[in-house]
């Protein structure tokens, strides 16, 4: 069992009686707390007894962690990425929800669009920031330092939470402090994302500052000082700040690790020589891995083996779109990667289901042999090749000049190539093909999608593309792939910019009359609140 998953599970023990009366009061569509609220206001007792030492910080700060590892948590997180995308279909075993969120008919009452379980995070994160002080003074062995270690883990945690509501809703509400009370009662309007990303921005920088560079034994599964430079990257390029994004890419990717060999560097992430989902998602925290949530055989990954499918029974509720697993368009037929993503055996059902977290290849080339493995997945928020392929659209944005676009097809190409390898050097994607920033730009989508399919990235890279663009159009041909009916009235639909967006579910607009439905949703000025 993975050593942080251990941790986290005994520690939220201890914590989650402290939290459960704020959690109760943020996330009403989450669980019925009636009963708990009529009992006697023990919080107030626990906070007393509980902000003593420097292990309570530590169990908080674990409960964050915990928590994302909750079912609507990581749910969210992969069909929120995935889901409306031209990856993935819906199976037989799927869904209403996911259904009518797949094929564009979104209303506010799905049970996609409710947000709460990334707010039961935030407020984790918040009940750090505004505790764990305390325990300096309270704890000798708690140091400042401490404190700003712990308190850059809940920094960056609460920014990965809001980054990912802000890309799915737009305008959000951000809480100014933990609720705690049980009479308190959350009611706050939504802010601009321009403000949103800024306090994430700054957030960050913070928590940069602060951050631990590595755990003993856990680094891949925490906050680290690298694990926030990949969010910062990755929010510099949604906010256009290309220059920032490349720096930050550079960071990660020039990083060394410490050697006595002082003529010597060795890449503190490295590429494995050739992808192998064994080693990158079947083992998890492999050389390319940054960070990435932990789970267990005591902690399943239930979003991925129920989204997904699991060896026991391979057909999730999400498959792979058709056109993709038959055709050439996106993995040429020397790319092993639509091997190691995808069962290109149809089910009875008729789809092709998602083999990147189900199972690893063994062998090479022509000798691969495919096995279903029996460990449970973590989830990769951030791997090398992700953030290479960060800088390359950076890159291609800025266009300076020639050298620009050559050294983001230089950096393709590396993950092109390692995917290909029965190509030879001279078969490497040429410079002259892709010398306009148009046609760069466009294989650089496409790169992204053939490196990361299922890893909940391309529909957030496609809203990225289409903000930019000012149109959705070519979200709307790339989504035509996926669909065999209702084309017209889904294109409709999504060429709207704001459509891209979730609505408010209705639920969060009855308890907070502050709150504003997107503007695509809005049908009606009297909705109940």
């Amino acid at each position: 069992m993975n050593r942080i998953s251990s941790k986290i599970t005994g520690a939220i023990k201890r914590s989650q009686l402290f939290l459960l009366f704020a959690c109760c009061l943020i996330v009403p569509a989450l669980t019925t707390c009636s009963d708990y609220l009529d009992a006697r206001p023990e919080n107030q007792i626990l906070l007393d007894e509980f902000w003593l030492k420097e292990s309570d910080v530590e169990a908080t700060v674990l409960a964050c962690y915990r928590a994302m590892q909750e079912d609507g948590f990581i749910w969210r997180v992969i069909t929120w990425g995935e889901l409306r995308s031209d990856n993935v279909i819906t199976s037989q075993n799927a869904d209403d929800n996911e259904r009518e969120v797949s094929n564009a008919n979104i209303l506010a009452t799905n049970g996609l669009c409710q947000w709460a379980a990334f707010y039961l995070v935030i407020n984790y994160c918040n009940t750090v920031l505004q505790y764990a002080p305390e325990v300096v003074e309270k704890d000798p062995d708690f140091t400042t330092a401490d404190l700003q270690a712990k308190s850059a883990e809940a920094l960056a945690i609460r920014a990965l939470c809001y980054f990912y509501l802000v890309r799915t809703f737009r305008d959000i509400p951000v809480p100014p402090e933990a609720t705690i009370s049980d009479r308190q009662v959350l009611q706050i309007p939504q802010s601009h994302p321009d403000t949103v990303l800024a306090n994430i921005t700054n957030d960050l920088l913070q928590a940069e500052q602060w951050a631990l560079s590595e755990y003993m034994k856990d680094s891949k599964g925490r906050m680290t000082k690298d694990a926030i430079r990949a969010i910062l990257a990755d929010v510099y390029l949604w906010r256009g700040k290309y220059t920032e994004c490349i720096d930050y890419c550079d960071k990660l990717i020039n990083a060394t690790l410490a050697t006595t060999e002082l003529s010597v560097t060795t890449p503190k992430y490295r590429l494995e020589e050739e992808m192998s989902s064994m080693l990158i998602f079947e083992e998890g925290n492999s050389s390319e891995s940054i960070f990435e949530l932990q789970f267990s055989t005591e902690k399943y990954n239930e979003g991925v083996g129920k989204l997904y499918g699991r060896a026991s029974d391979i057909n999730g509720q999400l498959a792979a779109t058709v056109a993709y697993a038959e055709g050439e368009d996106v993995f040429p037929a020397t790319d092993e990667r639509k091997a190691d993503f995808i069962i290109t055996t149809k089910t009875e059902g008729g789809t092709y289901p998602i083999f990147k977290y189900l199972g690893y290849r063994m062998g090479i080339g022509t000798n691969n042999m495919y096995l279903y493995k029996s460990t449970t997945a973590n989830w990769i928020f951030y791997r090398i090749t992700d953030v290479m392929l960060m800088k390359a659209e950076a890159l291609v944005q800025l266009n300076r000049s020639d050298d620009d676009l050559k050294e983001a097809l230089h950096i393709v190409n590396t993950t092109y190539m390692r995917a290909n390898p029965t190509l030879l050097e001279s078969d490497t994607l040429a410079f002259a093909n892709y010398s306009n920033p148009n046609a760069m730009e466009r294989l650089l989508l496409l790169e992204r999608q053939r490196e990361l399919m299922f890893e909940g990235k391309r529909w957030f890279d496609l809203v990225r593309h289409s903000i930019r663009k000012n149109s959705s159009e070519d979200l709307v041909n790339y989504l035509m792939n996926k669909y065999t009916s209702n084309l017209s009235t889904i294109a409709a639909k999504l060429s709207v910019l704001n459509a891209l967006y979730l609505p408010i579910h209705t639920d969060e607009l009855k308890v907070n009359p502050l709150l504003e439905q997107n503007p695509y949703y809005k049908t009606s000025s009297n909705i109940e609140k």
